[in-house]
């Protein structure tokens, strides 16, 4: 089954990031990310992979789905026939302590 790739602003804002640092580094850096993070929409795209709950149990509860983007996470959730994609974080950040933080925020925001 294929999925409808949505990208929340977030996860938007935290690529454009990871790419900005990254062009620090040489744009070959940059570029291979890039290379990776659209290689790795159209196989979630095309449903041929799954990639399977977040092995942080904080994360799984909240249904988020993980893969990895060179050294960074790409959080990930479906809903119904779209893939969502939430968040991108380095491997080293404390990502599940953001995401959880993040939330409580929105839901403060809400009321």
């Amino acid at each position: 089954m294929a999925y409808n790739v949505k990208i929340l602003p977030t996860a938007e804002q935290e690529v454009d990031d990871i790419v900005d640092y990254l062009l620090g580094h040489g744009i070959f850096t940059a570029r291979h990310f890039l290379d990776k993070y659209r290689s790795q929409l159209q196989l979630l795209q095309s449903g041929v992979v799954d990639y399977g709950l977040s092995k942080l149990p904080e994360l799984a509860v909240l249904g988020y789905h993980a893969c990895l983007v060179n050294s960074y996470v790409m959080l990930y959730y479906y809903d119904n026939e779209d893939v969502v994609i939430a968040h991108v974080f380095h491997q080293s950040q404390d990502y599940a302590a953001l995401v959880i933080s993040r939330n409580r925020f929105e839901l403060l925001d809400d009321d």
